[in-house]
């Protein structure tokens, strides 16, 4: 193994040896389960699906996979946050629709 790696991981440049980011990946799947719980709240649950999802997307972009062993949780995030995103804004638009008649 390279010396010069060895002394990087040590000294703090591996994204996955820190809390803080491996926290946000872990908060971004939080955010993420309690977004998809609230999904009928309409701005509360697409404002959490949205904050989680930009963590998510921040914390793959940096590499951080999440978990202590090499969990994806930051890719996870992701796909609960898009999923929990994707389900509120289509049925407040289908319900919207069925019940006003306007889409917007």
């Amino acid at each position: 193994m390279d010396p010069a790696y060895q002394i990087g991981k040590h000294a703090g440049h591996d994204p996955n040896q820190s809390y803080v980011l491996r926290g946000l990946a872990g908060a971004s799947c939080g955010l993420g389960f309690f977004s998809l719980i609230v999904f009928w709240w309409t701005p509360f649950g697409g404002l959490l699906a949205t904050v989680g999802l930009g963590l998510g997307l921040f914390c793959v972009f940096r590499g951080v996979r999440g978990g202590l062993r090499g969990e994806r949780y930051a890719l996870a995030g992701v796909a609960i946050c898009a999923t929990s995103l994707l389900i509120s804004l289509s049925l407040n638009q289908a319900l919207r629709y069925m019940m006003w008649d306007r889409l917007w």
